[in-house]
């Protein structure tokens, strides 16, 4: 008689206990009196009935990265089409959910009135360049896959006054409409506004009057991998989506740190065009 394998059952047991530890910690440390309500919602519910939409926090951990490189946790920001490591941005807060007075400990370093977080402001309005930048050539390139089917719906919104489908999808995105109107510019655009960001040190490299993307080239003998720089355009749509991901968190984060946005919601954020009062791509040149 063989015994049955209760490694799943003692995996599930694990994840519940741990979910239960997080959603413990956040209410003795006081932090649910700063999570939104969605976030309160999410972590009150019980282990294995979170729906689909609340996974959609795992596309933070950008924001989280950003947040604590601000603090001055994190030496510096990775390219855009690199993520932070998770790892390193956990471990670095200390904060154990099994123990709340982690959460506490980690906060208390800010509150202190011996604490003095200093930020090269020079360096903070450079990486907000760059992130408006990056979430600019993001959406271009969403607005560059679909300027047939807007152009069409477009038409057909004017005739109807209906919305349609893609209108979904744009919203899904974070496509403002400002920038919906530009869809069929677009292809002149992108050269340009490479060309600008090259210009103001924005980003460092053009490739084929985009922006360059460095990715790792493996040898079929097995030698060390190579670096080759492509444009983001060449890139296939999942790799598009993934950068999108990680430039919207990034915006996100620093919309918020700055006091453009009250409320951290992704949504709201996505009507946005930029941080500054001209993204730093368009900005005029200084004479």
């Amino acid at each position: 008689m063989q015994q049955r394998d209760n490694k799943p059952a003692l995996d599930d047991e694990r994840k519940a206990r741990a979910v239960e530890a997080i959603t413990t910690a956040m209410y003795e440390s006081g932090l649910d009196d700063h999570a939104t309500a969605k976030e309160r919602s999410m972590l009150d519910k019980p282990y294995r009935s979170w729906e689909y939409a609340d996974y959609t926090y795992g596309d933070h951990w950008e924001s989280f990265g950003v947040l604590q490189w601000i603090l001055g946790r994190q030496h510096s920001i990775p390219p855009y089409y690199s993520n932070f490591d998770r790892a390193r941005l956990f471990q670095s807060t200390g904060i154990q959910p099994i123990d709340p007075s982690t959460v506490e400990k980690f906060v208390n370093q800010f509150m202190s009135s011996q604490t003095h977080q200093t930020l090269d402001s020079q360096q903070l309005q450079h990486e907000v360049n760059v992130s408006e930048a990056w979430f600019w050539r993001a959406r271009a390139q969403v607005l560059l896959g679909l300027q047939d089917e807007i152009k069409r719906a477009d038409s057909a919104k004017a005739e109807h006054d209906k919305t349609s489908p893609l209108d979904d999808t744009l919203k899904a995105k974070h496509i403002p409409h400002a920038l919906r109107k530009m869809a069929a510019e677009m292809p002149k655009s992108i050269p340009l506004a490479a060309r600008r960001a090259l210009a103001k040190g924005i980003i460092k490299k053009v490739e084929a009057d985009d922006f360059a993307i460095s990715v790792e080239m493996m040898s079929s003998e097995g030698d060390s991998p190579t670096t080759v720089s492509v444009p983001y355009s060449n890139l296939d749509e999942n790799h598009h989506d993934a950068i999108r991901k990680i430039a919207e968190a990034r915006f996100l984060a620093f919309a918020w740190s700055l006091g453009k946005t009250k409320d951290w919601d992704a949504d709201q954020v996505g009507e946005m065009v930029s941080i500054n009062p001209i993204n730093a791509i368009w900005t005029p040149d200084e004479s």
